[in-house]
């Protein structure tokens, strides 16, 4: 084998891994935000969410779930992307801690709920960012003594 068709071959090989690549990056994006209808998500959250969340864009004011608008105003101000809060949303439903119940909703309901609260929460003139307040830290009472 010539040192001329050697190199071709190490070539070509090295471009299929890249191709591969790209083909299994492209496919792994595709699967992790599948496509989305944000109406829908809206009717969803209006029927399953917003009697316990707060949510600007969708005209309800619960108290009993946190406030979607605050919780998402300051990461949306640090440049956050979209993206990252639907991931969030659609996280939350799967793990809920009480009293909102697991998996509340599920399949293309939760896509569409989570891209209708990624694009619409945080985004309410009316919702505010309150900064945490500082604390000095906690000494135990009484204070911790090593055992020998």
């Amino acid at each position: 084998m010539s040192g001329d068709s050697h190199r071709l071959r190490i070539r070509l090989g090295a471009a299929a891994v890249v191709v591969a690549g790209v083909v299994i990056v492209a496919g792994c994006g595709s699967a992790a935000a599948p496509s989305a209808d944000l109406n829908a998500g809206a009717q969803v959250f209006a029927n399953s969410c917003a009697s316990c969340h707060t949510l600007g864009a969708a005209g309800s004011q619960s108290q009993i779930g946190p406030n979607l608008d605050d919780s998402f105003r300051a990461a949306r101000q640090a440049g956050m992307d979209e993206v990252q809060f639907r991931g969030v949303v659609r996280r939350w439903i799967k793990i809920a801690q009480l009293p909102m119940p697991r998996n509340i909703v599920t399949g293309q309901d939760a896509e569409n709920v989570s891209a209708y609260v990624a694009s619409v929460a945080g985004t309410s003139p009316e919702s505010t960012v309150r900064r945490a307040q500082p604390r000095p830290p906690e000494a135990p009472d009484p204070p911790r003594q090593e055992q020998n």
